[in-house]
């Protein structure tokens, strides 16, 4: 289907499409789920706020500690400053429990404040109205944030991909999904496809750039040609689609423009640098639009959210090798990813997501001195993450099968040198 043509291919069936989608997931007992329940009990905001109380009754109820303070003069016996300072003195672990609970109820009120531009309130979607773009969402986890949005939000979807749509048809009574085959580097074949989404959807007021490209080699091994083709997608094509996208969502001040990039732009990964160089270019991209929106275009309202994930189970995920405590660090599945996406867009506040939670130290990582790094990157073995073995096997598993021309060539070519290897 071209790009230009008035009409996409919003009914036709490809042969890799499934009648219905496999939304489900059981996610497993991992740190993050222990994380997440002590967030939405004991550490939510209002109930951190009341711990005092609550303690101030069990000890009067139970313990007695304060109370024999206060016998003696000390504290009085009504609920006061005084008695919260004594309730400090009195229960130590207390008092650094509840310290550090202080401290995420701050920091999570500054950080809603600071990342959705001074604007405390959601801007929650009406999904009825909503017109979304989600590149590279013909499979993998694009094609899972697409059936989201058809199946459990009912919105209008346009994906744009160059391969063919491995994602489920929009259910019965929901807006069809509109495919079109467009490169998403390619300025003019965006705009064509923007030009036919206009039509027949609406204006954009969405846009989640998914799409995105892996390579394995070393650096000497590395084509400027096949490094040109990778920054295309992985991050040209921000420029190119929030261009062509962005305008309609500041005259409204109402959007989200989010990114599913990588733990890659934190943390530079030996035989990848094509991908980490690109990830780490597309969040200082992202960086600057936030900044702009803020103090250029003044559309606070226009969200933004990243969301960068570890290794995820894909076909170009199976390029890394598994971690060996997966209780800390666990493999993700593209349903988990794409739903914490679409959640992020349901909520109608920008976020800024690493996936799995322990992995939100990579950011930190930046301003360590060198020698702590590389202890790290011993003890972790991330030298290792990716290699020979762990590409070949991403390709076995079909990894760039759909690919044609040029890049084809090279992926046969890679293969051909690890069997020479071998």
């Amino acid at each position: 289907m071209s790009s230009s043509s008035d009409n996409s291919s919003a009914v036709k069936r490809w042969p890799n499409q499934p009648n219905r989608p496999s939304l489900r997931f059981r996610e497993p007992f991992t740190v993050d789920v222990v994380a997440r329940h002590l967030a939405r009990t004991i550490l939510r905001p209002e109930l951190v706020f009341a711990w005092p109380a609550l303690l101030y009754s069990f000890d009067r109820r139970y313990a007695h500690r304060l109370f024999a303070l206060a016998r003696e003069g000390q504290f009085p016996r009504l609920l006061s400053l005084a008695t919260l300072r004594g309730l400090l003195r009195a229960y130590p672990l207390f008092a650094l429990a509840w310290l550090f609970g202080l401290i995420r109820v701050l920091n999570a009120a500054l950080e809603r404040y600071a990342s959705n531009l001074g604007e405390w309130k959601a801007d929650k979607p009406n999904w009825s109205k909503e017109v979304v773009v989600v590149t590279g969402g013909a499979r993998g986890i694009g094609a899972k944030i697409v059936e989201l949005l058809s199946h459990e939000k009912r919105a209008r979807v346009a994906v744009l991909d160059l391969g063919e749509p491995e994602y489920a048809p929009a259910p019965r009574g929901a807006p069809a999904i509109h495919y079109y085959k467009v490169d998403v580097a390619d300025a003019s074949a965006v705009a064509g496809a923007a030009a036919s989404i206009r039509r027949h959807l609406g204006p954009v007021t969405m846009l989640v750039n998914n799409a995105g490209l892996m390579s394995f080699h070393r650096i000497v091994d590395t084509d400027p040609a096949n490094v040109t083709k990778l920054w295309r997608v992985n991050t040209l094509a921000h420029f190119v689609t929030v261009k062509e996208f962005l305008p309609d969502m500041i005259k409204k001040n109402h959007g989200h423009i989010m990114a599913l990039t990588s733990s890659a732009s934190f943390a530079s990964l030996p035989q990848m640098s094509e991908y980490t160089t690109s990830k780490t270019a597309s969040l200082a991209f992202f960086e600057v639009l936030r900044g702009e929106l803020r103090s250029r275009y003044h559309a606070p309202r226009v969200r933004t959210s990243i969301c960068c994930p570890t290794k995820v189970q894909t076909t170009m995920g199976n390029s890394m090798e598994s971690h060996e405590m997966p209780f800390f660090h666990p493999t993700l599945q593209p349903i988990q990813v794409a739903r914490r996406m679409v959640d992020a867009l349901d909520s109608g506040l920008s976020h800024y997501m690493v996936m799995p939670g322990l992995m939100k130290i990579l950011p930190l990582l930046r301003g360590m001195p060198y020698w702590l790094r590389s202890f790290i990157d011993i003890v972790g073995k991330t030298d290792h993450l990716v290699n020979d073995s762990s590409a070949k096997r991403a390709y076995d598993d079909g990894y760039g099968k759909e690919w044609e021309g040029s890049d084809a060539e090279d992926r046969k070519r890679f293969l051909a040198s690890l069997e020479k290897k071998a």
